[in-house]
């Protein structure tokens, strides 16, 4: 098997190389690469361009790269590969790093008409009202006798058009011989299209081009960025319909955007307008959104999050979070916690049954079990150069509007009263109050404290 992923990709208008384009929550080329490993090839070799290091990094164990110097087409990219086949190797499928809809099911079709009518060419094709870049299909009293690209193709179509897909099988040694005579287009490049003309004319005990139906998103190649949102809408259409027919309450499939790296349990439910991303998990029975914002978070059982941002968090089993919440990363949330309106954590452990209700800051922060952070409260974590923590121990009551000044400790079921500001240790069951805040006689807490004290 080879892999092209070599090309320029300049109509992307990027950066990014094109094969390393993010699609549905994974780079493109690896949607490729997926769909190669299944069929369990013999060999595997991908052709990259020496702009494409990056994406190496991509490649399972067991790939080989054939380097591309030259942006000489797509033929000559085939033909860099050729040196590192393996003597066994009798048949060659080509795939493109561009087409991340080529199903696993097209493939195993492709490979079973070559095994079985032996020909010398075997291309992967799809029927489209709109032939666009790819290349036409060309027959003579219904046999193959070539392809035309579409740069080169100056006929006028009037109904559907057949189109090479993003798959081609070759015999190997037939491929080896007719490289070598393929004449250069007029653009300059080498095509691997014009193979299949070449195998037409070629004497073969069998038919020696034929071709195999697909689907019309399996020829789905991407060439830009309108092309890219095409296979993105088509990609999480799939992703929907899996995650529905698993069990998972989707509401509107069409407002909801969940990656191909995201997981969820069974009688989840996902409302409109809510965003799923990176390496997610959702527990059973758990109401994400609407407008909720998942990325690389652990979301436990009967969990909801509604019109927030959770990312890089781990939530416990029947955490509320929202509306308009925002957990950020290194965010540790256990079990039956409720997180208000408001609220912003970072890195931040948040213990069982603690209550953030609204309009809260918690950064660097450890927070106990059964404690309530009142309204306004805010952890000042930064004073300037560094990030200092602060540790609020189980059954603790923190006023509104506290400022808890970091390094700080709360101690277990300490108080602070509304608007003081801590700068020094709470011991265990006392009433600091003030500015700054001083302990005062727990039986005067409804009292202000005598002056001096």
């Amino acid at each position: 098997m080879v892999v092209l992923a070599g090309g320029l990709g300049t109509r992307m208008r990027s950066r990014v190389a094109k094969e390393l384009q993010p699609l549905a929550g994974r780079p493109l080329l690896s949607y490729v690469l997926e769909s190669a490993e299944a069929i369990g090839p013999a060999q595997r070799i991908v052709v990259l361009s020496p702009t494409k290091r990056a994406a190496q990094s991509l490649l399972p164990p067991g790939w080989q790269v054939a380097w591309q110097e030259q942006p000489l087409g797509t033929a000559h990219a085939l033909a860099q590969a050729l040196p590192l086949l393996a003597p066994s190797v009798r048949g060659v499928l080509l795939l493109f790093g561009d087409h991340p809809l080529l199903g696993v099911a097209d493939l195993h079709r492709l490979l079973t008409v070559a095994d079985e009518r032996r020909p010398a060419v075997a291309v992967l094709t799809a029927v489209l009202d709109e032939p666009a870049a790819y290349g036409r299909v060309r027959r003579r009293d219904g046999k193959v006798i070539g392809v035309v690209e579409a740069r080169e193709d100056t006929a006028t179509y009037t109904g559907p058009v057949e189109v090479v897909s993003g798959a081609t099988w070759y015999d190997r040694y037939w491929l080896e011989d007719a490289l070598p005579r393929l004449e250069r287009s007029p653009s300059g490049e080498y095509y691997h299209t014009w193979l299949v003309e070449l195998a037409a004319c070629t004497s073969w005990p069998a038919d020696p081009a034929v071709t195999v139906p697909a689907s019309p998103e399996s020829a789905l190649g991407i060439n830009d960025r309108v092309d890219l949102a095409r296979a993105e809408a088509i990609l999480r259409r799939r992703i929907a319909e899996r995650l529905m027919r698993s069990g998972v309450a989707i509401v509107d499939p069409s407002t909801a955007s969940i990656d191909a790296t995201v997981e969820i349990e069974p009688d989840a439910r996902i409302e409109p307008f809510t965003v799923i991303s990176g390496q997610s998990w959702i527990g059973a029975g758990s109401r994400i959104g609407p407008h909720a914002i998942v990325r690389d978070s652990q979301i436990g059982p009967e969990c909801e999050v509604l019109a927030s941002v959770v990312e890089g968090t781990v939530l416990g089993c029947r955490v509320h979070v929202g509306p308009y919440a925002h957990l950020r990363p290194g965010t540790r949330v256990a079990d039956d916690v409720h997180i208000g309106n408001y609220a912003e954590l970072k890195n931040a452990q948040v213990g069982r049954a603690t209550r953030i209700g609204h309009f809260s800051y918690l950064g660097d922060a450890e927070v106990g079990e059964r404690v309530n952070i009142g309204a306004g409260t805010v952890t000042c974590n930064f004073d300037g150069v560094d990030k200092h923590r602060t540790v609020i121990e189980d059954d603790a009551f923190i006023g509104s509007d506290t400022m808890l000044v970091a390094p700080v400790r709360v101690g277990r079921g300490g108080r602070t009263g509304a608007g003081s500001v801590v700068t020094r240790d709470v011991l265990p069951g006392k009433l600091v109050v003030g500015i700054p805040a001083r302990p005062i006689d727990g039986r005067r807490s409804r009292s202000r404290p005598r002056e001096g004290a």
